[in-house]
C-alpha cells in the first residue's frame, strides 16, 4: 500500500518531505488512543509501523456513557452486518462467528459457544479466550452474564437454563478455575417465565424474564425471586428499588429489521447488553420471526459495545 507524503517544517525552517508512515511511534500512539473503532481498524492497516503503535489502543471513546451500543448480525457465514448506532452499516468478514451462539455481550466482550466449546471473543480483533469445557454440549434456551472482561481476575462467569418445569440449573466459573460448578435453584409458582436477559451488579447476578419477574443468584450461592411493580409514589417497607433498567423489544422499537435491510423472510434471535448511563439499562434479549407464509432463514445479531481488545495468542483463562 502507498503512504501519502506530507511536509513536514525542519529546524531551519525549510519544508521537508516526509512519509505519514514515518511519524514516531510516541506520536501515533495518542493518536490511536483517541480513535473511534472503524478509524482505528483504517489506521492499523495503513502498515506495520502504525499497527505496531496501535497496541494499546480499544477505541474507548465508543464506550462513553452517552454512546449506544452497535448492531452485529451473524450467523448464514463469515460475512456480517455491522450497524453502528449512527445508522452507518459494514460489512465485515468473522469467520469465528459461523456456526456459533453468543450468550452475553459486555463492554466490547461476547461470550460464544460453539459445537461444546464456550470462548470470550471480541469480533473486532479477533481476539479469543477459551474457556473449560461447559457441561452442556448444545445450548438451547441458555442464557448468560460475566461479571467483568475476562481477562480481569475476579471475572465470574453464569450461564442459566431451565432443566425443567420447576427447576433452574446455573452453571458459574471463578477466573482461572478449570470446573464449572453447578447450582440448582427450584421455582416458587409462577416464579418465572422464559428468561430474556442476564447481568451483574453488585455481587449478584440478575435474570429477567419477558414479563416481571426477576431472579438473582448471589455469589455466597443464594437465590432469591422478585416480581417487578412499577416505582409507587411513597415508600413501602419492603419494596427496594431496582439498581438496573430495562430494554425491552428494543430491536423492534428501533425498528431495525428495516435498517439493517433485512427481508420480510427472515428470523432473527438477538443477544441483548448492558446499556451504561445515568441508570445502567440492560437490553432483553428477543426473538423476531419471519411474516407469515414465507420461506423464511434465521439470523442471529447481538448488541455490542465497538471495542477493540488485543491479547497474546496463548491467553489463558
Amino acid at each position: 500500500m502507498s503512504i501519502e507524503t506530507g511536509l513536514i517544517r525542519t529546524t531551519y525552517g525549510q519544508m521537508a518531505e516526509r512519509k505519514w508512515s514515518d511519524l514516531p511511534s510516541d506520536l501515533l500512539s495518542p493518536i490511536a488512543n483517541r480513535l473511534g473503532l472503524i478509524e482505528l481498524l483504517s489506521f492499523r492497516g495503513v502498515c506495520k509501523d502504525w499497527k505496531s503503535a496501535s497496541t494499546t489502543a480499544s477505541a474507548e471513546i465508543e464506550s462513553l456513557p452517552d454512546h449506544e451500543p452497535w448492531f452485529l448480525v451473524y450467523g448464514s457465514n463469515s460475512e456480517c452486518i455491522l450497524l453502528s448506532n449512527s445508522g452507518k452499516k459494514y460489512t465485515i468478514n468473522i469467520p469465528e462467528l459461523n456456526g456459533a451462539t453468543c450468550l452475553a455481550s459486555n463492554k466490547g466482550w461476547l461470550l460464544m459457544f460453539q459445537e461444546g466449546s464456550m470462548f470470550f471473543f471480541c469480533p473486532f480483533s479477533h481476539a479469543k479466550i477459551d474457556l473449560p469445557r461447559f457441561p452442556h454440549s448444545q445450548v438451547t434456551d441458555h442464557v448468560a452474564a460475566f461479571s467483568s472482561p475476562p481477562i480481569s481476575q475476579d471475572c465470574l462467569v453464569a450461564v442459566i437454563n431451565r432443566s425443567s418445569e420447576t427447576t433452574l440449573e446455573l452453571n458459574m466459573l471463578c477466573h482461572g478455575a478449570m470446573v464449572w460448578t453447578n447450582h440448582k435453584g427450584y421455582l416458587p409458582r409462577d416464579a418465572i417465565k422464559i428468561i430474556r436477559g442476564a447481568t451483574y451488579h453488585d455481587e449478584e447476578f440478575y435474570f429477567f424474564d419477558n414479563s416481571e419477574n426477576l431472579v438473582t443468584f448471589s455469589i455466597d450461592k443464594s437465590w432469591n425471586f422478585f416480581v417487578i411493580i412499577p416505582r409507587p409514589k411513597d415508600k413501602f417497607p419492603g419494596i427496594n428499588d431496582l439498581p438496573i433498567g430495562r430494554r425491552m423489544r428494543h430491536f423492534i422499537h428501533m425498528n431495525m429489521k428495516n435498517e439493517l435491510g433485512l427481508p420480510e423472510n427472515v428470523s432473527i434471535s438477538t443477544c441483548g447488553t448492558l446499556v451504561h448511563d445515568r441508570i445502567d439499562k440492560l437490553v432483553l434479549n428477543e426473538r423476531i420471526e419471519a411474516a407469515e407464509d414465507s420461506i423464511s432463514y434465521q439470523l442471529k445479531g447481538v448488541w455490542i459495545q465497538p471495542r477493540f481488545f488485543q491479547v497474546s495468542p496463548n491467553q489463558s483463562w
